[in-house]
């Protein structure tokens, strides 16, 4: 089974098991697209729209091909990369799966025990939502630091 298939897997087990909508299942997207000069692209991005109608990344998935096993080695040799899409996204949540391991990162601090504890759609909305809440009252209290923090 080649990457592409597991991609395939992937999507299908996304909209199957995790009730993402498939118009919000974004496949091969350039990192450029978010943070302009950044090479590569990211396999799976599965996203959600804002307010303004904005596409933003919720969780993003990395394939391997099937034949490479999940040692540390591997994770270890993609961490970089896969902290460069989180650097470059800010989506916090990443998979990295050759189809049928799976290591689950989450910048956010969730620790999953198994796959069967991945979020679904609705919980990452759910949680996003959450999070725009409290960074929105955040800079209501503190008004410097979107200062600081704008680009």
């Amino acid at each position: 089974m080649s990457k592409e298939l597991v991609k395939d897997r992937v999507v299908e087990y996304l909209i199957d098991e995790l009730g993402v909508p498939e118009d919000m299942i974004e496949i091969d997207t350039p990192l450029a697209e978010y943070e302009s000069g950044v090479e590569g692209n990211i396999d799976i991005t599965v996203v959600t729209e804002d307010e303004s109608g904005m596409l933003l990344p919720l969780m993003v998935v990395q394939c391997l091909d099937d034949d490479i096993e999940l040692t540390e080695e591997v994770v270890e040799g993609q961490m970089d990369y896969l902290e460069l899409i989180d650097h470059s996204t800010h989506v916090g949540r990443i998979i990295l799966t050759n189809g049928d391991q799976m290591m689950y990162a989450d910048w956010n601090g969730t620790e999953l025990e198994d796959e069967e504890a991945l979020p679904s759609y609705n919980k990452m909305i759910e949680e996003y939502k959450e999070l725009e809440k409290e960074y929105r009252e955040y800079v209501a209290e503190h008004p410097e630091y979107e200062k600081e923090h704008s680009h």
